[in-house]
């Protein structure tokens, strides 16, 4: 499946640097990105905005990114979505939780644009599919 812009992928990071490095990724791919840094700040854009994929960080103040993507999966269960965890942490009660809470993959930290593109691209040719855990 080609990129096209009508492809928005939604980036959720505390960190304003890493949004910086995931927008200049997701863009180099085709795709059209919008950068939020919270949880609260994701279920507002998803009230207008329907991304194909969310790329979500998990460990950020106030809801984490599980929290945030059980709100998703609870709040919009219509949305036709891959969550993509970014992240730093990769123990095997992260990877449950990270399932349990409606995500659908992992990429670490570090980002490596390869790994991301590629997983985007996984993701982008299965997201009609996607049933919700929840």
């Amino acid at each position: 499946m080609t990129a096209g812009n009508d492809l928005l992928i939604v980036g959720v990071d505390d960190d304003p640097k890493s949004l910086v490095l995931l927008k200049r990724i997701v863009e180099s791919g085709g795709y059209s990105f919008v950068g939020v840094s919270s949880g609260k700040e994701l279920l507002e854009t998803l009230k207008t905005r329907k991304p194909r994929i969310i790329l979500m960080d998990i460990m950020m103040p106030g809801m984490n990114g599980f929290e945030a993507s059980i709100r998703v999966r609870t709040r919009f269960p219509d949305l036709a979505c891959a969550i993509i965890y970014v992240t730093a942490r990769q123990g095997e009660e992260d990877l449950r939780g990270g399932v349990a809470a409606g995500g659908n993959d992992f990429v670490l930290k570090p980002i490596n644009r390869e790994k991301l593109l590629s997983r985007i691209e996984k993701w982008v040719g299965r997201v009609h599919t996607i049933k919700t855990a929840i």
